[in-house]
């Protein structure tokens, strides 16, 4: 059975609940949004499963977003890797959250327009970027 992973990484500003500054969220739920078969039995503390979405692949790794749990808000990213690395997920208790780790490429999620760190990241997605180099 795969490992999961839950890290709490990096916190920003708050948006409260109604994740306006993620337009992923404004779609309704498709098919490729389905949780990786090794979440089917597994409960993820402050990851709201039910708001799961697909946002890209990079390199074998199939990257979701999600809202956080909190009733304050905050926002997930899981990702799926290929092989024995199986699902990490790290959550915010605000609008940013990074994650990196052995084997993973270092990924950051940002709201709407925002910019990652100049220089060290490009963007995948409106919302997540992969640190370069």
């Amino acid at each position: 059975m795969a490992s999961i992973a839950l890290l709490v990484l990096l916190s920003g500003c708050t948006f409260g609940e109604d994740y306006e500054h993620y337009a992923i969220f404004d779609r309704e739920a498709e098919p490729a949004d389905a949780p990786p078969s090794e979440l089917a039995d597994q409960e993820l503390y402050g990851v709201d499963v039910d708001s799961l979405r697909f946002a890209t692949e990079y390199e074998g790794d199939r990257l979701y977003l999600a809202k956080g749990s909190d009733p304050k808000g905050g926002i997930c990213l899981l990702v799926d890797g290929p092989g024995d690395e199986g699902v990490s997920a790290a959550c915010s208790g605000g609008s940013w959250v990074g994650m990196e780790g052995p084997g993973r490429h270092a990924y950051h999620v940002h709201p709407d327009g925002a910019r990652p760190p100049d220089g060290v990241y490009t963007d995948l997605t409106e919302n997540i970027s992969v640190k370069i180099g």
